[in-house]
């Protein structure tokens, strides 16, 4: 199979077979794939008519390929993968296997793989309505964060489009929160995601993202990007906000929710990668969903 870098110009191309079905799986965004291409390695292929992609693991660099996006014949695109993967002499590791992919691969490939649920990689999917309006009582607190923030800071904050006017100062603020916060949590990580914002912001209009920002006494204090990718949803790419002012990251969620989540039904907020804390937020705002998904091994090297 011939794999290819990914660049923006194969975003309508890749998108096509994205957006076909919802999967409630963020690895199925062009944006995410485009951002953190480097990262992961990632290269696609376009073969009889499914969209296959492959990437390696950030830490050790092992290979894995997504579950095949498309509607031809699941079986024969799946053992091309396999196939590909003898070829290239590594394990073979599918990823990214949403639930209805699962039980369609077990209907017409049964016995050949172990499935394993990947539950860091959870998507969390919420009603777009429910993070506009923050109604009832599961979200009594979030209203309270942004009636303090609002009565504290009253007439000091501003929310604002981010732009291409603007993008550099959005950076500016996260190579700032990258300096800040090196040391306190795994620099790897942080650098990568210093990277991907990078990627985005230089590549905000092609990709078609919208940006809010948060500003007190006129200085960035938190900013988000997101993309629609699919047509009933939107899934939030970056949040970042400043820990010591109560209140930051519920006042740009739902700013920036009430500016742009109109029209579509769901907001996927990505995984928690298992990280404590992240679980914690964003189990605090009561998703309707998780896009599960699994990981896939074969159950024997001689398929």
């Amino acid at each position: 199979m011939l794999f290819k870098n990914i660049t923006i110009d194969d975003k309508e191309i890749i998108e096509k077979y994205t957006k076909q079905n919802n999967y409630f799986l963020c690895e199925h965004c062009f944006t995410d794939i485009f951002i953190w291409r480097y990262n992961y390695s990632t290269k696609y292929c376009i073969q009889d008519d499914f969209l296959f992609i492959k990437m390696k693991t950030h830490e050790d660099k092992k290979e894995m390929y997504l579950a095949p996006i498309g509607s031809g014949d699941l079986k024969k695109a799946i053992e091309l993968i396999i196939e590909d993967s003898k070829q290239r002499n590594i394990p073979f590791i599918m990823i990214s296997i949403s639930e209805e992919i699962k039980i369609k691969i077990e209907e017409i490939m049964p016995e050949v793989f172990d499935f394993e649920e990947n539950r860091d990689n959870a998507d969390y999917i919420y009603l777009a309505e429910d993070l506009i309006n923050l109604k009832g009582k599961k979200f009594h607190s979030k209203r309270n964060f942004i009636n303090r923030f609002k009565q504290t800071y009253e007439n000091r904050w501003i929310f604002e489009d981010i732009t291409e006017d603007n993008a550099h100062e959005v950076f500016n603020y996260q190579l700032k929160w990258y300096e800040e916060n090196r040391g306190i949590g795994d620099n790897n990580s942080l650098f990568s995601e210093t990277s991907a914002i990078a990627q985005a912001l230089k590549n905000f209009k092609a990709l078609e993202l919208k940006g809010g920002l948060l500003r007190l006494d006129g200085n960035i204090i938190a900013f988000t990007l997101a993309s629609r990718s699919a047509y009933d949803m939107f899934t939030v790419q970056i949040e970042k906000a400043e820990h010591s002012i109560n209140g930051a990251y519920q006042i740009i969620n739902n700013e920036f929710a009430k500016k742009n989540f109109e029209g579509v039904k769901y907001v996927d907020r990505e995984e928690d990668l298992g990280i404590e804390g992240l679980r914690k937020a964003k189990l605090s705002y009561n998703p309707v969903l998780m896009g599960v998904n699994y990981n896939a091994v074969l159950k024997k090297n001689d398929f």
